[in-house]
């Protein structure tokens, strides 16, 4: 597991990246990575597509991007 600092280094490292960015493709590798989408993998793709990305945040141990 990776600890808070390296975490924050990569988010930090990601937000130069990607904030402003527009997801041209989502690939879900692995159903279960998303299972809590009730909706189903093909829904959660079709809702990220063609959204940009605004922000980097971090809550613990997991990266989020909004």
């Amino acid at each position: 597991m990776p600890e808070l600092p390296e975490v924050e280094v990569v988010r930090r490292g990601l937000a130069a990246h990607v904030i402003g960015r527009t997801l041209t493709a989502v690939r879900v590798h692995h159903p279960r990575a998303v299972r809590r989408h009730e909706a189903g993998p093909a829904d959660l793709t079709a809702r990220l597509l063609d959204t940009t990305i605004t922000g980097t945040g971090r809550r613990g141990k997991y990266l989020w991007l909004t």
